[in-house]
């Protein structure tokens, strides 16, 4: 029975060590951002943005937050609902949902949210990435996105 627990401790130094060596993960861009929701209160839409896993074993996005600004308008913290699998050597686009109410937000900008919809316009995204393996393997990575994107 000792023997079973040394090889059962080696195996799980191994694997720790082995993980802890995770690749940053590279935001490919913004592939698009949807606007469901917007009202008086606040703004329900999703962006889609392309991660790229360069290491050789899979890993989960974990809730991560990031600050929006849509054409100078800040739309808050895209925060992604649930916890993303991303295996190994893919690259592969994920929606985050945003939320945010408009608490701090002029109203002439809603209107020209609301108005200018269906256009393209410069979206900004900067936060930083959780990504991991298990629950005490976890890296943050820094996450700075400006691009043009086209909102549906």
């Amino acid at each position: 029975m000792k023997i079973r627990d040394f090889l059962f401790l080696v195996s799980c130094f191994l694997f720790l060590t082995n993980c802890s060596n995770l690749k940053e993960a590279q935001i490919t861009g913004v592939q698009g951002f949807k606007i469901n929701k917007v009202d008086a209160k606040g703004i329900d839409a999703d962006i889609m943005l392309g991660v790229k896993n360069p290491n050789t074993i899979g890993f989960s996005v974990y809730r991560s937050k990031f600050d929006v600004v849509y054409n100078g308008i800040n739309l808050g913290q895209a925060k992604s609902s649930r916890r993303v699998h991303i295996d190994a050597n893919t690259e592969k686009t994920y929606a985050f949902r945003l939320k945010s109410d408009f608490k701090n937000v002029n109203l002439m900008d809603i209107m020209k949210l609301v108005n200018g919809g269906g256009g393209s316009g410069m979206i900004e995204i900067k936060g930083d990435m959780k990504i991991g393996k298990f629950f005490f393997i976890r890296k943050k990575f820094p996450v700075h996105v400006k691009e043009r994107a086209r909102m549906n």
